[in-house]
């Protein structure tokens, strides 16, 4: 790789990385306007930040952009990382903690997986739970803007599917950073409207803030140790609905605001069929919940609908002790784990239209074995399914299910619990937060793993984040070969 574009790569970091420098700055003055504590770590850490930032960025001032495909699946991963590591100083100067444990809750954040190694968060320093929700509001709109702006033209696990979604037909395809404003001013508008939603929930404003950060993000961080269920139920129905409008397509709001027809996102095949499988699944669980007669009709629709959002849009919050509620029950919120919500979402997991292209495929091959003649289209949103988008499908699902079995083989060799090492795996690669095995990792408490541990399931949420292919096309020699594209 010649200095040229080592240099503009690294300038690209360095511009992500003044960005968190610069909203240090924001617990920092919070802490001095309030006089609690957290404004002198804040300050330190932006200052430190702030060195490499200028090293990194100084040589590529001048530099002109002209980037290799190589070269953005680099700059993908090590814009989460390098950025990661710079805002995890403020857990270690503030918090009794080592930095692997700043590090996970950190890119716990960024990735919105929404997992904490963290516990007594209500006596936690304000400041610090308000950089917890900004990195997942930043990991959110950023996660966002990769997928809608690169990840189709990468063509990662299908993605090349949807890079028409960002245009009108007809019409040339914007440019990256059309697409991201927009992006951004939708994503604005949805954290504005749930904010000013939770106020008139009873939420504090303070609450309201960071909870507005978390839920349109799709994270999961709360401000205090029972979550959503510290609030009231009119601010659990407030953030079911902005969980919700924050696991679907941006660009489709961009649409049916264009458009002036909200329409436009109901009407979308992936958005249709997500929605059904939601109402399905809450209809199941709200039925398993009244007939176990803990709880009324509404806290039973409530408790129900509540987790079922949180978990199938990788939000993570939670409300009441689900993993007390039977098996029948904690099996439909484990089917839901790796779903994940829609194509160019906060969401993580694998993506509902995956799963919707996986049944187009079974119903062809069953169509095919009864009548071997038949010519049977593949049509998804208008468009043909090719061999290539098959082949994209199936490798992530491959790449899924092989990061999952050596991140549990990793985990169980820490003497981790089977169940828990399974699907803390499962979760950390969807971004979901909470898994299955024991009362603490249930409500998405990681604090009691290993350091090894919580390394494998921080290198699961990078994957996690960027589709995993991403990070594995890292690993293949052929990416380091001299002159490879």
């Amino acid at each position: 790789m010649d200095a040229l574009r080592i240099n503009s790569i690294l300038f690209i970091v360095g511009a992500s990385t003044s960005k968190v420098v610069t909203l240090m700055l924001i617990p920092f003055l919070y802490a001095l306007c309030t006089e609690t504590s957290g404004y002198i770590e804040f300050l330190s850490a932006s200052m430190i930040a702030a060195v490499p930032t200028i090293f990194f960025m100084r040589p590529g001032v001048k530099t002109s952009f002209e980037f290799q495909t190589k070269d953005i699946f680099l700059i993908t991963c090590i814009i989460w990382i390098v950025d990661s590591t710079f805002a995890a100083m403020p857990f270690y100067f503030m918090l009794d903690c080592n930095y692997t444990d700043a590090f996970f809750e950190t890119i716990s954040g960024l990735t919105t997986f929404g997992g904490t190694v963290f516990s007594n968060l209500d006596q936690l320093p304000q400041s610090i739970l308000l950089w917890r929700s900004m990195l997942q509001w930043i990991g959110g709109v950023g996660f966002v803007v990769i997928a809608v702006a690169l990840l189709p033209k990468l063509n990662v696990g299908g993605m090349k599917l949807f890079q028409s979604e960002a245009s009108e037909k007809n019409k040339d395809t914007p440019k990256a950073t059309t697409i991201a404003k927009n992006i951004i001013i939708v994503y604005i508008i949805l954290t504005v409207l749930c904010f000013a939603s939770f106020c008139m929930c009873g939420m504090s404003v303070f609450d309201a803030i960071c909870h507005a950060f978390t839920t349109t993000a799709t994270g999961g961080f709360s401000t205090h140790d029972d979550s959503m269920l510290h609030f009231t139920p009119e601010a659990q129905w407030t953030c079911i609905l902005f969980m919700l409008a924050g696991s679907l397509p941006f660009m489709l709001f961009v649409k049916s605001f264009k458009r002036h027809n909200p329409m436009v996102v109901v009407r979308n095949q992936q958005v249709g069929g997500y929605l059904r499988c939601i109402i399905l699944m809450s209809f199941i669980l709200a039925l398993i919940l009244l007939i176990s007669q803990k709880f009324g009709a509404e806290e039973a629709v409530r408790y129900a609908v509540f987790n079922v959002v949180s978990i199938i849009t990788t939000s993570g919050f939670s409300l009441g002790e689900w993993y007390t509620w039977g098996a029948v029950a904690g099996l439909i919120l484990l089917i839901l784990l790796p779903i994940g919500g829609c194509s160019g979402s906060t969401s993580g997991g694998i993506k509902f239209f995956r799963i919707q292209i996986i049944d187009i495929l079974f119903r062809r091959q069953c169509q095919e074995l009864l009548h071997p003649n038949a010519v049977v289209a593949q049509m998804y949103q208008g468009h043909s399914i090719d061999d290539a988008l098959i082949r994209s499908v199936v490798a992530f699902l491959l790449s899924y299910v092989f990061l999952l079995i050596v991140s549990s083989i990793v985990l169980a060799t820490q003497n981790v619990d089977l169940m828990v090492a399974i699907t803390s795996s499962m979760s950390a690669i969807s971004n979901v937060g909470p898994s299955f095995g024991n009362p603490d990792v249930a409500m998405g408490s990681y604090g009691q793993l290993t350091s090894i541990s919580k390394w494998m399931l921080c290198f699961d949420m990078l994957c996690g984040r960027v589709e995993i292919l991403t990070v594995m096309v890292l690993i293949v020699p052929m990416f380091w070969r001299i002159g490879a594209k």
